[in-house]
C-alpha cells in the first residue's frame, strides 16, 4: 500500500487543468473563449470532464502530460471540438479513490464518435526506492477512446464524461531477455453520463480552492488558486461536516471569504454544475496518509502501517465521515488489515518524539484488488449465461463467466484505440486478460482484449 501526504500545494497541478479546460476554446481548433458558461443555448450543450484511477501498490507516482482533449465527429455537422491544448502535468496515484478535476463548457450539439486523449512524459516511480522507469508511449501519445454507440452531447443538457486511466492495467512487464520491461498500453475507459437525468458519477469529488461569495446559509463558491475566474458552486448541509486549520470539528460560520478550503462532496446538476459538500476543511492544511489498518479502533483512535514501516495515529472526530466505492459506511467497517486513505490535518507536535497523529475528516477504506488472469479464448462460448472456456498463458484450461455489468474493452496498442465492446464481440482465439474473482469459474468484472495478438 502506497503512503501518501499531500497538502494543498500537490493537487495545484490538477486544479490548474481544470482552469485550462475551463477557458478552453470548445468550438473548435482556436478562436475566441468569450462564449463559454454554465447556460447553453439551444444549439450546445454542456462538457465535463473528471479524470479518476484505480489503485496500484508498484509505484509510489505514475506520472503524466495531458497535453490534448478533442471530441471528434465523423461529419461536419459535430466536426471536432478542442477542449485542451497545453500541457498540464497529473500523478494518477492522487486519483484512486476522487474524481478529480471537473471542467465543463459548452460544445456544438450533436453525436461524436471519439474522445482523444494525447499524454506525453509518462514516468513510473516505483515504491522500492529504484531509478524512475520511463516506457515509449504508443501511437506518440494519442489515445482514442470509441463508443460504437456514439457519444451525444444534446442541446441544453450535461454531458459527463468520467476518465479512468486505468493505472494498475495500462502498465504491465513484458519480457525482455532476462529481465522485464514496463510497456504501456491505452486502457483507458470513457463512461458518458446525462447529468440533466441524474447520471452522476459514483466517486467522491475532491477539489482545493480559495472559498469567495461565502453566504451564512450555507453556499459558498470555490475558485481556483491560480486561475481565480475557474469556479464551482458549492453547497452545504446539515450533515456536511466541517472542520478547521487544526482538524478539528468546527462550523459553517467559521468559513470566512479568502479562505483556503478543501471540498470532498458529490457532484450535481442544476442548470449548471455543483458540487455536494460531505467534508468541508479550511485552512488548506488537509493532507492524505495511505497506509493498512494494523488495531482495532479504541477510545476515537487506531494505528496505520505506512509504507517504511511507520505507523502513525489516526483520531477520529465527532464529524468523521467513512466511505467506500459503494458510499458511506460506518466507523465499524474500519477493520485490521483494511486498506485506508486518510484525508486530514497533522497537528504542530508538542515534542519531536511525540508519535505521529492524523485527525481524519473522512477516512476511505479501500476495496480489495481483483484477481487478474490471462489467456486464451477456446470453445465453448455460451451467450445465454455469458460465459467460455480459457486457456492460461500458464497453462490449464477454466471457465470464465462475464458478469452482466461488466467493462469489455478493445484494446488496439499499436493503433492507440480502445473501444467499447460487447459480450457478442468475444470470439475464439482473442487473446484477453480477466479482472474479477475465482470461484468454481472465474467471474469477471473487466475483460481486456488484445486486438493486435488476437485473429
Amino acid at each position: 500500500m502506497n503512503t501518501s501526504a499531500r497538502t494543498l500545494q500537490t493537487r495545484l497541478a490538477l486544479l490548474a487543468l481544470a482552469a485550462s479546460l475551463f477557458i478552453a476554446s470548445c468550438g473548435g481548433s482556436g478562436g475566441d473563449n468569450s462564449n463559454l458558461d454554465n447556460n447553453p443555448t439551444a444549439t450546445t450543450g454542456t462538457i465535463a470532464l473528471l479524470f479518476t484511477d484505480r489503485p496500484t501498490d508498484e509505484f509510489s507516482a505514475i506520472k503524466l502530460n495531458v497535453t490534448e482533449a478533442i471530441l471528434i465527429g465523423d461529419d461536419s455537422a459535430s466536426g471536432q471540438q478542442v477542449l485542451f491544448q497545453g500541457s498540464e502535468p497529473i500523478d494518477l496515484l492522487d486519483l484512486t479513490n476522487y474524481s478529480e478535476p471537473i471542467v465543463f463548457g459548452e460544445v456544438d450539439a450533436g453525436i461524436y464518435t471519439k474522445l482523444r486523449l494525447v499524454i506525453d512524459d509518462l514516468e513510473l516511480v516505483p515504491n522500492d526506492g529504484s531509478p524512475s522507469e520511463f516506457p515509449k508511449l504508443p501511437a506518440n501519445g494519442k489515445i482514442d477512446l470509441l463508443d460504437p454507440s456514439g457519444i451525444e452531447v444534446l442541446p441544453g443538457r450535461t454531458l459527463i464524461a468520467e476518465i479512468d486511466m486505468e493505472a494498475n492495467k495500462a502498465i504491465h512487464i513484458v519480457s525482455a531477455g532476462n529481465s522485464g520491461k514496463y510497456q504501456f498500453r491505452p486502457v483507458v475507459k470513457a463512461n458518458f453520463m446525462d447529468g440533466d437525468l441524474g447520471n452522476l458519477p459514483n466517486k467522491l469529488a475532491r477539489l482545493e480552492g480559495t472559498a469567495s461569495n461565502v453566504d451564512p446559509a450555507g453556499t459558498f463558491v470555490l475558485c481556483d488558486v491560480e486561475s481565480p475566474d475557474s469556479c464551482i458552486d458549492v453547497s452545504t448541509n446539515g450533515d456536511t461536516s466541517v472542520f478547521d486549520v487544526d482538524g478539528m470539528d468546527s462550523g459553517f460560520g467559521t468559513l470566512m471569504n479568502g479562505d483556503a478550503v478543501v471540498v470532498i462532496g458529490s457532484y450535481a446538476v442544476d442548470g449548471s454544475i455543483l458540487l455536494n459538500a460531505v467534508v468541508l476543511e479550511i485552512g488548506g492544511t488537509a493532507e492524505q496518509v495511505k497506509g493498512s489498518v494494523v488495531s482495532t479502533p479504541a477510545s476515537s483512535q487506531f494505528l496505520v502501517l505506512r509504507v517504511g514501516g511507520e505507523e502513525i495515529t489516526v483520531e477520529l472526530q465527532a464529524g468523521t465521515k467513512f466511505y467506500d466505492e459503494n458510499g458511506v459506511q460506518a466507523a465499524e467497517s474500519i477493520v485490521i488489515g483494511a486498506d485506508v486513505e486518510v484525508e486530514g490535518v497533522q497537528p504542530a507536535k508538542a515534542d519531536i518524539t511525540d508519535p505521529d497523529l492524523i485527525r481524519a475528516a473522512l477516512v476511505f477504506i479501500e476495496a480489495e484488488e481483483d484477481e487478474q488472469t490471462s489467456g486464451t479464448i477456446i470453445v465453448p462460448r455460451d451467450a445465454v449465461t455469458r460465459s467460455f472456456g480459457l486457456t492460461q498463458t500458464g497453462g490449464g484450461d477454466i471457465c470464465v463467466r462475464v458478469n452482466d455489468d461488466a467493462d469489455i474493452l478493445l484494446v488496439d496498442i499499436a493503433a492507440s484505440e480502445v473501444t467499447m465492446a460487447t459480450f457478442a464481440e468475444l470470439a475464439v482465439g482473442q487473446v484477453i486478460d480477466l479482472f474479477g474473482v475465482m470461484s468454481d469459474c472465474f467471474d469477471a468484472n473487466e475483460v481486456i482484449v488484445d486486438v493486435n495478438a488476437s485473429p
